[in-house]
């Protein structure tokens, strides 16, 4: 498997998006209000919650599978465990609703919490089939299916919006007709292969409990690795919500979404091709080193210039893109800028704690930054000002991640001195770059100048790291010959 093609395949797909989502931010920004964004982010953290531990964690176990009997007990324990969790959580919504709607002085919000069995049962299926899909190297499937799931969604947050009229529900609308739209997809592509290979594995009930108790240590560990690691993202609007307001979530969650987006976009496209390969030459050379030097040097390229970038003028390109009403949430994303490049250049490489059998330490990595993120949250909530809230969180994640991704890299055998110059040497470059940018925004407040010294400096920059950086060289013309024959392989996938 070539990891070069797989990453073609999956960000061809992520830079579409990519392409589709700034393209209609500032409509759909402009369309609706900070209140309505809030809403939509405290359901989606409370999904985010629990729909990581719907299948708890066998989803991992399906690449790792030594033959297609493996692989199909692997899916059927997902499967049947998400039946279980989207039964439990709708027989919890007609008790809970009214509760947290008062918490977050939502009214709203309890019918909305009817949508939470949806969220979680789409969830754990769409969790199986993208991981199978990794397994068999189906990411063209999944690069089109990620395409129109994003589309679609688009398409009806804006015509819902211009027909029935902006609202929250518009952006749930949106939301689910996108997701499930990506998961049929997904079935067409992958269904019958799928279920053939289920039928020629002859499962019996000895198999599949033979499979949980193999992989015992996903749902021991890295169930509650994701869970811990899911509340330590998705508490920010939590407690934004419990202590200030549903505008302040709203101004949260576009900051965060829009500063995020490309950044985790192309992260999680590489984490989906790392894991599956970085366990296959874990397993045929018994080390992770080169794999792990290679991507975490991408991942400092690819991060390190446009988080900067937006740490240093978020307000001001807010303002001027999406309205003035969005200015606060420009200063969230500044805030959370840190916060972002960390967690871009670390998350993928935290699928080493699995490769490693080293669940337990990863474990214990996510409890105390949950801990920790949630004491910083609170104390700064306390304080009543979401600024300090934000950043007393941020600082305190910042510090948590670079702890772990010394971790990493270090039983990785990948130098730490080697990391620290890569980031310290682009980060000075990028900042150097940047400084006319900033100038013409601080001093001149001209937004036409800031503009072009963006464009200039990020064309500076792509042309420096092609210029001086061999790798960047190869890596550029790998690019290039694969997205070439892109559309040859997926025409070829789909008909399969």
């Amino acid at each position: 498997m070539s990891i070069g093609r797989n990453v073609v395949k999956l960000t061809s797909s992520k830079i579409a998006v990519l392409v589709l989502s700034f393209i209609s931010a500032p409509i759909i920004a402009r369309l609706f209000l900070p209140e309505h964004f809030g809403i939509f982010q405290i359901f989606e953290s409370i999904a985010g919650i629990i729909g990581v531990i719907t299948c708890l964690g066998y989803e991992l176990s399906i690449p790792l599978g030594v033959n297609k009997k493996e692989t199909s007990a692997s899916i059927i324990i997902c499967l049947l465990s998400t039946l279980i969790f989207t039964l439990l959580v709708l027989t919890a919504v007609p008790f809970s609703k009214g509760s947290m709607a008062r918490w977050f002085k939502a009214p709203e919000l309890s019918i909305f919490l009817w949508l939470l069995p949806l969220a979680v049962f789409i969830g754990g299926l769409e969790k199986a089939l993208r991981y199978w899909a990794a397994r068999e190297g189906r990411f063209g499937a999944v690069a089109w299916a990620e395409f129109c799931c994003e589309l679609s969604g688009k398409l009806v947050n804006v015509a819902w919006a211009l027909i029935i009229g902006a609202s929250a529900l518009a952006l749930f609308a949106g939301h689910f007709a996108g997701i499930i739209f990506g998961i049929l997809l997904l079935l067409v592509f992958l269904s019958r292969r799928l279920v053939s290979d289920i039928k020629e594995s002859d499962l019996d009930l000895k198999m599949i409990l033979t499979v949980a108790k193999k992989h015992k240590k996903f749902p021991i560990f890295n169930t509650w690795t994701e869970l811990l690691n899911a509340f330590s993202v998705q508490v920010p609007p939590i407690i934004l919500g419990l202590y200030f307001s549903t505008t302040v979530v709203g101004n949260y969650s576009i900051g965060k979404r829009l500063i995020s987006l490309p950044m985790m976009l192309l992260g999680t496209s590489i984490r989906q091709v790392f894991f599956p390969t970085a366990a296959k030459e874990y397993i045929e050379t018994g080390t992770l080193s080169t794999v792990v030097s290679n991507i975490f040097e991408r991942l400092v390229q690819i991060g390190i210039f446009p988080i900067i970038a937006l740490g240093f003028l978020g307000a001001p390109l807010f303002g001027f893109v999406f309205g003035e009403k969005w200015i606060e949430a420009g200063v969230y994303a500044q805030i959370l800028s840190a916060w972002t490049l960390i967690v871009f250049i670390s998350a993928p490489l935290s699928s080493t704690f699995s490769i490693l059998q080293r669940q337990g330490t990863g474990l214990a990595f996510n409890i105390g930054l949950v801990i920790s993120r949630t004491l910083a949250l609170l104390v700064g909530a306390q304080m009543g000002e979401p600024r300090i809230t934000l950043a007393a969180f941020v600082i305190v994640s910042v510090i948590g991640w670079i702890f772990m991704l010394c971790w990493i890299l270090r039983n990785c055998e990948v130098s730490l001195r080697w990391g620290m110059k890569i980031a310290v040497k682009y980060m000075v470059l990028s900042s150097l770059l940047l400084l006319p940018a900033c100038c013409f925004a601080w001093i001149l407040d001209n937004m036409f100048l800031v503009l072009a010294s963006l464009v200039f400096a990020t064309i500076l920059y792509v042309y420096g790291l092609y210029r001086f950086d061999p790798g960047v060289r190869d890596f550029t013309a790998d690019i290039i010959t694969r997205m070439l024959q892109l559309g040859r392989w997926n025409k070829k996938e789909v008909s399969l």
